[in-house]
């Protein structure tokens, strides 16, 4: 019908439309970026090298109201970024400062994955809002957090707590009973031998075990068992000795099974390594197939996610 209004849904697409049009010109977006960079950032970054990159980074339903444009360029001969996103809405969003938190480190999870690096690079996301009302509300995350505004200002999106469990005294550990036989074993779970750190381990289990703490005393007991530098034999025998009939016998069932799943895997790690030799000298997927009892597609996926040459 002639006075029939178009949907919202079309509506967003012709923004989203003539925005990415205008700013696929390299003259628009060098002068826009001109006209708004921080004066910091744009003495930093040469504009000369910019590269309007593919693809989106909104991985929501807001990519019906919100378009984004990633913008590559150099600082000090790095990359750095330049992320615009463009708000459709007729009215603004309280809750874009978490959204382009969240879009920001698409970006950084695409680049560490494409480029082989540990450093992230420097991304400036940029907000274009159009709508109808005023925008009223902040630009900081740091607002939307619900708690106090000291905690907020010291915690949210700060440097994190290292808790470093090999710097910490093992006398310092033990003062918790609880928690102290979960640090104090994940502590020592890498040791070449663990049986010397066990008697303080097993000491603090005890007085759990007189607690009602069954459960965690047989949780650290299994942990050690799976993952421990320690002979099997060895550890059993000195379950049985120092706890109960009943943990001692359910640790020697576990210590069964363990085994036995471990010989699985280790068959299973089998198969994989020689499909992957029969690969590399280009034999078929059926006969590999035969001869490792893998399935054809469990081949492919090998092919895939290791490539060969």
């Amino acid at each position: 019908m002639e006075n029939e209004k178009p949907s919202s849904n079309r509506i967003a697409k012709a923004h989203d439309h003539f925005f990415r049009s205008a700013m696929s010109d390299k003259r628009v977006a060098r002068e826009f970026f001109e006209s708004h960079l921080p004066a910091d950032f744009k003495k930093q970054v040469d504009l000369n090298q910019l590269e309007l990159q593919s693809g989106t980074f909104i991985d929501d339903l807001r990519q019906e109201w919100i378009a984004d444009m990633l913008f590559r360029t150099v600082m000090d001969d790095r990359e750095a970024y330049i992320y615009l996103l463009v708000d459709h809405q007729s009215q603004p969003d309280e809750l874009m400062p978490f959204r382009v938190l969240k879009y920001v480190c698409n970006v950084i999870d695409q680049h560490l994955k494409t480029i082989e690096t540990n450093k992230t690079p420097l991304i400036l996301p940029i907000v274009v809002y159009h709508g109808r009302q005023e925008w009223k509300y902040s630009t900081n995350i740091n607002d939307l957090v619900d708690a106090p505004k000291h905690l907020v200002d010291n915690y949210f999106l700060k440097p994190f707590i290292l808790l470093d469990l090999n710097k910490i005294d093992d006398e310092v550990l033990k003062k918790n009973i609880w928690s102290g036989v979960m640090e104090l074993t994940l502590k020592h779970i890498f040791k070449r031998d663990m049986l010397p750190y066990l008697a303080d381990i097993v000491k603090m289990l005890k007085l759990l075990e007189r607690e009602n703490g069954e459960q965690l005393t047989k949780d650290v007991l299994v942990y050690v068992l799976d993952r421990g530098q320690i002979g099997e034999d060895k550890l059993i025998s000195l379950i049985k000795k120092e706890f109960s009939d009943e943990i001692g016998d359910s640790m020697a069932t576990v210590a069964e099974q363990l085994k036995a799943k471990g010989k699985a895997e280790g068959k299973a790690e089998s198969r994989v390594f020689i499909a992957k030799r029969l690969l590399s000298e280009k034999m078929d997927d059926l006969f590999i197939a035969k001869i490792t009892e893998l399935t054809l597609e469990q081949i492919q996926k090998l092919k895939e996610n290791h490539p060969l040459n």
